[in-house]
């Protein structure tokens, strides 16, 4: 939700602190957060009744917006009160691809504490691991006798993927990512998530900023 926030404040001026935002369950009530939140004052946050769901607030009216990992079921129940802010979204998220060169990163992967003190190589071979995991994916992606995913045009959908974003769509690595970390943490500690603006390095083991070929 980090990226949502962040996106509506640079595109659209909608600053963060100017929302009151309600919490609790989607589908079900009673949902608790998993983690306290401690956010600076001017941050409006409220918990939702006991017996409500955000989906039928939102379909209710009772809500203006929401913003999830999944969709509501109000979405599909009911579609004359809930639908998409931006209908034609593929549509708006190329083109802010195309302004900012940003796809957003939406997953991380961690290593004890622990576990790395103990054995530091052990970041950079995790590291290693994933990018031949994409790498093979990739090549999956490339195979057409027989389709990895069974969706109608999926081939001419990679090779647009390919004419739009490059061959590389998702890059792992720290270089080509950093723009897209700085932003990520910029939207942090502007949403008060963070106490301070981190930088990109303090995130990630030393031993996976580069890697060499001997």
């Amino acid at each position: 939700m980090v990226w949502i926030r962040g996106i509506l404040s640079d595109e659209y001026g909608v600053a963060p602190a100017a929302i009151e935002y309600w919490t609790g369950g989607e589908e079900q009530p009673g949902r608790e957060e998993k983690i306290a939140l401690d956010l600076p004052p001017e941050f409006k946050v409220r918990r939702i009744g006991a017996n409500q769901t955000l989906s039928q607030m939102l379909a209710d009216g009772e809500l203006d917006g929401l913003y999830t990992a999944r969709t509501p079921s109000t979405f599909v129940s009911r579609p004359k009160d809930v639908r998409r802010l931006f209908e034609n979204y593929a549509e708006v998220e190329r083109a802010y691809y195309s302004k900012t060169r940003i796809f957003p990163i939406m997953h991380t992967v961690v290593v004890r504490r622990d576990v790395y003190r103990a054995h530091p190589w052990v970041a950079q071979s995790l590291y290693k691991a994933f990018v031949e995991s994409q790498r093979l994916v990739y090549e999956d992606f490339k195979e057409t006798a027989a389709l990895k995913a069974m969706l109608p045009w999926l081939t001419a959908y990679v090779e647009e993927l390919g004419r739009n974003m490059g061959p590389d769509w998702w890059p792992y690595g720290f270089e080509p990512n950093r723009y897209v970390m700085e932003t990520f943490l910029r939207y942090h500690h502007e949403q008060g998530l963070s106490k301070r603006r981190l930088r990109p390095e303090e995130l990630f083991a030393p031993e996976t900023m580069a890697a060499y070929k001997i």
